[in-house]
């Protein structure tokens, strides 16, 4: 037990050593300048040519580089092949897109209505009565009343 009480304060006492020499040491401070009278003792401002390579300083010709190609781009004549949209029509598509919704709709509701109105024609004994026929006749009713309005 009194062994390792010993290796303890022994190591504390290393730590303690080794914290007031790095204190005593000079330190650097990139971004900060210390307001503490003690910490402005103890510091060194560090130059740029102690930080290193920064990103600043990989990047710092980046701008320069893509105006310059920008400017070789607008140089080059504008093929106007490329410019155009590869479907002109896209934007037409997308407008009608909703109207043709309704119009499904609607065409959906009518043979169902001309369906339920076959089934009750046969209900009734009329079995005459034709699927076809029904969808010929619902088009001349459709393009008589296009034609009144």
């Amino acid at each position: 037990m009194e062994k390792e009480a010993q290796n303890r304060k022994e190591r504390l006492a290393a730590l303690r050593k080794r914290k007031t020499e790095s204190v005593s040491e000079s330190l650097q401070f990139r971004s900060y300048t210390p307001t503490d009278e003690n910490l402005k003792q103890h510091t060194q401002i560090a130059t740029p040519s102690d930080i290193g390579e920064t990103v600043e300083s990989e990047t710092k010709d980046y701008t320069k580089k893509a105006l310059a190609a920008a400017a070789e781009q607008e140089k080059e004549e504008v093929d106007l092949f490329n410019l155009q949209p590869k479907k002109p029509n896209w934007d037409l598509k997308r407008d009608v897109e909703k109207k043709l919704e309704k119009l499904d709709r609607r065409t959906q509701r009518a043979i169902l209505e001309i369906i339920r109105d076959r089934l009750s024609n046969e209900e009734d004994g009329d079995k005459t009565a034709n699927l076809a026929d029904a969808v010929a006749n619902a088009e001349k009713q459709q393009k008589l009343d296009a034609e009144e309005d």
